[in-house]
């Protein structure tokens, strides 16, 4: 196997386990909110709420884009567009590669 293929399924790898911990996590503070104001919380989908998140996923990506008429299409897309981009540009100074050795001393980059 290519070290770029290997390295190509690592980052979708870590990319899913990120997805996971953070659909997870918010289905554990909805759960801790509604204990702590009396309330049930999620627990329509699946046992104990449990595929909660991957309702909010589905939704997420079946809902409706509704654009407004007096805005500016190429403007209304292209804002949150540019944040995402900024955002996930920060997974591009992650190092990959061999290590480096400088001054005596090697720098793992993984």
């Amino acid at each position: 196997m290519s070290i770029v293929l290997f390295k190509a399924i690592l980052v979708v790898l870590i990319f899913l386990i990120s997805l996971g911990i953070a659909a997870y996590s918010t289905y554990g503070e909805r759960k801790i909110a509604a204990f702590l104001q009396d309330r049930i919380g999620p627990d329509r989908a699946g046992p104990f709420g449990l595929l909660q998140p991957i309702a909010d996923g589905v939704k997420m990506f079946l809902k409706e884009e509704i654009i407004p008429t007096v805005s500016d299409k190429l403007l209304f897309i292209a804002g949150p567009s540019m944040f995402m981009l900024t955002a996930l540009m920060t997974s591009a100074v992650i190092p990959w590669g061999l290590p480096l050795e400088f001054g005596g001393t090697v720098y793992a980059l993984q």
